[in-house]
């Protein structure tokens, strides 16, 4: 599970540089303390890279303990900062110039007034450094600081008990699974009891306690949802309409609610040896949250819980840090413009296009109940696939352009297959067992007309890749274009970001695409050897929901994944915080590891709430890491 022995891709989470490493941590430092994760370097310390220490393992890393960040064939990209350079040439020099002189230079390159020169003389970050580098000791983190988990938790509503679909039986009720339709049994009551009595509902006074900076407890659709699943004096209170009764003391409806989560079996969002979990024991605590929009211009542009939110979602089957690191590769290790452009996508994810929600659903419920059409014209067309791998290891994604009409589907219908189909892609990937974190598209332009050059649809592919799912192209081939493609070439060319334009290789012939692709895997009407075609597999009636029902198990995982995510926080904070090289080493390492967890813990959640997609009812696609 780990991939000990797998040879990583450079400036991943795993193979990272003392440089590299320097910019994830600063990337990081913002982040927190943006989300109200409290890092101890102040504000005006953030900017400098001389206030991170990098890991001994990273400050001694040999870039031949890689391979190249394309795999097999090297292809150079604006957004890269491999070049012609040797190892050691750029290791003398180091990402930002000369060692000693590595963070002033870098600053001044920028010229955007962030952070120029160096830190003040009376530096807390920089004394803090000087002062207690020798005295660090490594402090591991068995369970995540009640502080940070709080703050995800509870300000961010982010546990697994705050969810709608949140079952407080953690499966007693017939093993947790809801009652039909994935409704709530009784008008939204729990069925055959979930381990609560009536006074449950009246523990939201002990709750009116919890306070943050931004919200507190009087606004009921803040509250975990199962404390509305309830009735009280003859009424319910099921879906969050009206205000719980109060009749109780206060401390004996803290103590009965408490008492009733204690008695959940399993994982129970980080309980140890019998005790209260990380829920119970931080639900009634204050709590003061002071998230910062001032730190950066782009911070300021949105809602921070979107983002949080978002951040959240978006971590799949992939690496949670190398999922940073793409947009930190695609600005040239410009902290900033890295962080602008991270920060866009997710108001993007959040507030623009619901992908994850569209990936979810999958394409079952629209084609069974008759809507979205467009979007499923797209696939009834048979114009594309996900087949095979390149020889880089890329997921190969084979579209035929004479199969898509402009006057199929509508724009929107066009946008929603496209960031379906990039989604599903991604959980083609194989970061940690193989390294692959990139795909290849081959566009087959054989039989290519006028009528099938949809300029919008490109221009949104175009601009959602370059934006929203950087580093994620290994290459594009245009394979087997005529003459009159010409024509739309020199229009969509000016709309493609150089990192992607450098990505593009025309191809002629069965030949040509062999030096990308193996012939076993070239269609045969292409001059290869495979003999299949992609298909479109009918939904079943069943593919409207996701094919495994909740249960204890998912109850289970979905505590675990609020541990994980807050473990990840805590450790991240010590590393960013870190002033010993050897101690920063180790935290590197647990963060590491927690990507890993983190995924694992993804591709066993998976089948719980993800709809059945193409090639999962084609047997093409295991998720995995």
């Amino acid at each position: 599970m780990s991939g000990d022995n797998v040879k990583y891709r450079l400036q991943r989470i795993q193979t990272l540089n003392g440089d590299e490493e320097i910019v994830l941590k600063q990337t990081w430092a913002y982040l927190l303390k943006y989300f109200g994760y409290d890092i101890a370097i102040p504000n005006q310390d953030l900017p400098f890279k001389q206030c991170y220490v990098s890991s001994t393992t990273t400050a001694n890393f040999d870039e031949s303990q890689g391979i190249a960040r394309n795999g097999l064939i090297k292809t150079n990209t604006r957004g890269s900062i491999n070049s012609s350079k040797s190892s050691a040439s750029k290791k003398k020099a180091g990402l930002f110039g000369s060692k000693k002189s590595s963070s002033a230079s870098t600053h001044n390159a920028n010229n955007t007034g962030f952070g120029q020169g160096s830190p003040s003389p009376n530096s807390k970050r920089m004394l803090q450094l000087q002062s207690q580098s020798s005295k660090e000791r490594y402090q591991p983190v068995d369970r995540p600081n009640e502080l940070i988990y709080s703050v995800y938790a509870h300000h961010y509503k982010q546990a697994y008990e705050y969810q709608d679909d949140y079952d407080g039986s953690n499966g007693s009720n017939g093993g947790g699974a809801f009652a039909s339709g994935g409704a709530f049994a009784s008008g939204g009551a729990f069925a055959n009891g979930d381990g609560y009595d009536d006074d449950d509902t009246a523990s939201v006074a002990s709750m009116e306690t919890f306070v943050t900076a931004s919200t507190t407890l009087t606004d009921y659709d803040d509250y975990p949802a199962h404390i509305f699943n309830k009735q009280q004096n003859g009424k319910s209170y099921g879906g969050r309409i009206g205000r719980p009764g109060q009749q109780q003391q206060q401390h004996q409806q803290q103590q009965h609610y408490q008492q009733q989560h204690q008695q959940r079996n399993g994982f129970a969002g980080g309980a140890i040896g019998g005790g209260p979990s990380l829920y119970d024991a931080t639900v009634n605590k204050p709590l003061k949250v002071s998230p910062d929009p001032s730190l950066l211009p782009c911070f300021s542009q949105y809602k921070v819980k979107d983002l949080h939110k978002a951040i959240i979602k978006a971590t799949r089957n992939d690496l949670f840090d190398n999922l940073v690191l793409k947009f930190v590769r695609a600005r040239k290790w410009d902290t900033e413009k890295a962080l602008e452009m991270f920060t866009k996508s997710l108001n993007w994810r959040a507030n623009e296009f619901t992908t994850d929600e569209w990936l979810f659903e999958s394409d079952g419920p629209s084609y069974l109940n008759g809507t979205n059409q467009g979007f499923i014209k797209n696939f009834t067309t048979e114009k594309s696939w996900i087949k095979g791998r390149d020889k880089n290891n890329n997921p190969i994604f084979m579209f035929q352009a004479k199969k898509h009409l402009t006057s199929d589907s509508p724009l929107p219908q066009n946008q929603r297959y496209a960031v379906v189909t990039i989604e599903w892609v991604r959980l083609f990937l194989r970061e940690v067992s193989e390294s692959v974190d990139t795909c290849t598209i081959v566009f087959d332009l054989t039989g290519f007309s006028l009528k099938n050059a949809d300029y919008a649809t490109i221009k949104f592919l175009a601009d959602v890749f370059e934006a929203h799912y950087p580093e994620t192209l290994g290459f594009i081939l245009i394979h087997n274009a005529p003459w009159i493609f010409s024509t739309v070439w020199n229009i969509i060319k000016n709309w493609l970001d150089p990192v992607v334009a450098s990505k593009i290789h025309f191809t002629k012939n069965a030949k040509e695409l062999s030096k990308f692709i193996d012939p076993q895997l070239i269609p045969d009407y292409l001059g290869g050897e495979d003999t299949t075609r992609g298909y479109y597999p009918i939904p079943e009636p069943y593919d409207d929901k996701p094919p495994r029902a909740k249960d204890q198990e998912y109850s289970r995982l979905r505590r675990e994944r609020d541990e994980l995510f807050t473990k990840f926080f805590d450790v991240t904070k010590k590393w960013i915080e870190s002033t010993n090289p050897n101690v920063s080493s180790k935290y590197l390492a647990d963060k590491i590891d927690l990507n890993i967890k983190l995924s694992s813990n993804y591709i066993q959640l998976d089948p719980y709430i993800r709809n059945r997609g193409i090639y999962d009812r084609d047997h093409t696609l295991q998720v995995g890491h």
